[in-house]
């Protein structure tokens, strides 16, 4: 079963490539000084991987960071997509 978004698709050509620590592992108790998409400061946002979402330093942490950030500058509710092959 593959998500909706990839229907129709067909994997051409496929490599998984692993790098010994390749994210870094936060320290207990610094959550709370990631900076949320959201800033004090009226009109300014962020995006990036150090910010506020749930996946620390990675590619998906700066997609994801993107998706929140796209929606506090909307001021709409995040609407990330959910897939069931993988949930």
């Amino acid at each position: 079963m593959s998500c909706p978004s990839a229907a129709g698709l067909q994997l051409v050509w496929s490599n998984v490539v692993k790098l010994a620590q390749s994210l870094y592992r936060e320290a207990p108790g610094m959550e709370p000084f990631r900076p949320d998409q959201r800033t004090p400061v009226a009109n300014f946002f962020l995006a990036g991987s150090y910010t506020r979402q749930d996946y620390i330093d990675s590619m998906e942490g700066a997609t994801m960071s993107g998706r929140l950030a796209a929606a506090a500058i909307l001021d709409q509710p995040v609407a990330l997509a959910t897939c069931a092959a993988v949930a």
